[in-house]
């Protein structure tokens, strides 16, 4: 009973590089420390290992028998420690069970002809299966370690989590389906050759597809940087033809004041003073016509300028009041971004609104060294919908798209969002608390690749 113990322990002992599996994608994410987190892993694998075993031993049943309802407990402990969207949380729990259940048939057909033809594995089967999952650990350790929590942390893949789990669930049942219940089949013939060539290529094939689909979802949002700071450029080089032009009307202005002094004096002198209201009612006009930089930062400038016009076109008043510097503490495509999405939903949701209550107001600010605020008010007409992260969901094309990249920004810098639709007026307060610890994590995306 003793070595029947041993080797289902033994058996279920495949638990351990499982459990390293899933929570490498997801080490970030969990609620403990990871010293507080290794010893409770710790003891639950090895009280899972027992109790399997021992179940397995008093009811004389395979480790088939127990594989489900305790691989249902260990996604319970899973889903518990682990803060993800529950879409992500079972993709990694899956993908951890996915590639277990593919080693384990692997090493049914490479120590068949060692193998009993009943279960369960034989104490060097065991270490052999083990050891085999180890390899498929260490092979796909980057991949699970930098690829999947880039994927992960990517809010345009949040919808795609539930058919990729649904992917997963079909490969473990065709593992369970192929993995053969009588070793004298797999001896026959050329099965065993034929199974172990084509079951060698399949984790390959997995690496390649996650390598493909990160290698292409970081394509994605480089093409997409390119497109936000291309967008600024944009902005900025509007922004600097109005400042421009407005040197050159300043220019002129100076030029032109003697002339303007001797005209005045000239009415002034002759008591023609209703010409001499109307020629410095005139002057003021030219005078009024002046550059005013919203804020000191120049893209900021530039984005605040491109939506203020966007706002005059369709009768909005807009109230400002930017107090950032020069340099800001987060990048500025991110910032201008995360203004501009805000800014764009606050203009598509007013111009539904009466003309004497189209108003905007926008504050942002660097309330101390470490943390810069953002809030952006409007009015709106209807109802305002949340989705289950308490975003406002829209089915007008248009309206509140960018949202979901706004939340991903200010989860990226530690912050915290709260948004509020109340009495028609919806308003989004932000707070952002930038360190170097996370502006230096948002270039490691580069250096992954």
């Amino acid at each position: 009973m003793n070595e029947l113990f041993v080797r289902h322990a033994l058996e279920l002992s495949i638990s351990i590089p499982a459990a390293i599996m899933a929570f490498l994608p997801v080490r970030k994410n969990v609620r403990f420390h990871w010293p507080v987190m290794m010893l409770l892993s710790g003891s639950f694998l090895i009280a899972f290992m027992l109790l399997g075993a021992l179940v397995c031993v008093r009811f004389d049943v395979s480790t088939s028998f127990v594989l489900l309802p305790l691989l249902l407990l260990c996604f319970e402990v899973f889903t518990l420690v682990v803060k993800l969207e529950l879409s992500k949380k079972i993709f990694c729990f899956l993908n951890a069970c996915m590639l277990c259940f593919f080693t384990t048939v692997y090493a049914v057909f490479i120590t068949a002809p060692i193998e009993p033809n009943e279960g369960p594995f034989t104490v060097r089967s065991s270490l052999i299966c083990m050891g085999l999952t180890f390899l498929v650990l260490i092979l796909f350790y980057k991949t699970l370690s930098v690829k999947l929590p880039y994927l992960l942390n990517e809010e345009r893949l949040n919808r795609s989590w539930w058919a990729l789990s649904i992917v997963l669930i079909i490969l473990c049942s065709v593992f369970l389906y192929i993995n053969p219940e009588n070793l004298e089949m797999v001896r026959v013939g050329r099965v065993r050759s034929f199974g172990l060539i084509t079951l060698a290529l399949y984790p390959v094939a997995v690496y390649l597809l996650y390598h493909l689909y990160w290698w292409t979802t970081v394509r994605l949002n480089e093409n997409a940087q390119i497109k936000q700071e291309n967008t600024v450029l944009n902005m900025e080089q509007k922004r600097y033809e109005e400042l421009r032009s407005y040197m050159d009307e300043t220019r002129t202005l100076r030029h032109d004041f003697r002339q303007h002094i001797r005209v005045i004096t000239e009415l002034a002198a002759n008591e023609k003073y209703d010409e001499l209201k109307d020629y410095t009612k005139q002057f003021a006009g030219i005078l009024k016509k002046g550059y005013t930089p919203f804020c000191a930062n120049m893209a900021v400038d530039a984005v605040a300028s491109h939506y203020a016009g966007l706002a005059e076109s369709q009768s909005t008043k807009m109230e400002w009041d930017l107090r950032l510097p020069k340099e800001l503490p987060v990048p500025e495509v991110e910032f201008c971004a995360m203004l501009g999405n805000l800014l764009e939903n606050a203009l598509n949701a007013t111009e539904k609104v009466t003309e004497e209550k189209r108003r905007i107001d926008v504050v942002s600010s660097m309330l101390s060294d470490t943390m810069l605020g953002l809030s952006v008010t409007n009015p709106y007409v209807g109802k305002v919908r949340f989705d289950r992260d308490h975003l406002p969901v829209s089915r007008v094309p248009g309206h509140g798209v960018g949202m979901p990249s706004v939340a991903a920004t200010v989860k990226r810098y530690n912050g915290n969002m709260d948004i509020t639709a109340k009495d028609g007026i919806f308003s989004v307060n932000i707070m952002l608390y930038p360190n170097a610890e996370r502006m230096s994590g948002a270039n490691e995306r580069e250096n992954e690749n």
